[in-house]
């Protein structure tokens, strides 16, 4: 089902049109909508495997809301876990660590999208970069 910005909508995992891959890190993104579909939001699903670790830094304000297993994130010596129906609030240019404990899937919204937030950002580096992430099947990497 294609994102229309103008309707009420229901969406799914399966319906994420594009899958990425962030660096080497089983860490996949099924992106719904974002500035290129008309959004104000960017609306994507994340799927991460156990043992994922990496750097984040945003240009924006995302809420990721848990839907399966837990993730956990590390902002200086500060520990955070969410788990099944919790959701993690990431402030634009907060730096933190993703420390996944075990297999977890979310809902992400962000605001603004992607596009603008990257365009207008004048902050520290963001983390990962652009160049790190790649389309990928998701059916060859997540059963």
């Amino acid at each position: 089902m294609a994102f229309d910005p103008s309707v009420i909508q229901r969406f799914g995992v399966q319906d994420a049109p594009t899958w990425l891959q962030v660096g080497d890190h089983q860490a996949y993104l099924g992106y719904i909508a974002d500035e290129d579909e008309g959004s104000r939001l960017g609306l994507a699903f994340i799927r991460f495997r156990k043992g994922v670790s990496f750097e984040f830094r945003w240009a924006y304000d995302e809420v990721c809301v848990v839907t399966r297993g837990s993730l956990t994130v590390r902002v200086g010596d500060e520990v955070i876990t969410v788990g099944q129906g919790e959701f993690l609030h990431m402030p634009a240019g907060a730096l933190g660590v993703f420390d996944v404990k075990e297999d977890f899937e979310a809902v992400c919204v962000h605001y603004p999208t992607d596009g603008k937030a990257g365009r207008e950002w004048t902050g520290a580096e963001l983390l990962p970069a652009d160049a790190d992430i790649r389309p990928v099947v998701i059916e060859d990497v997540w059963d």
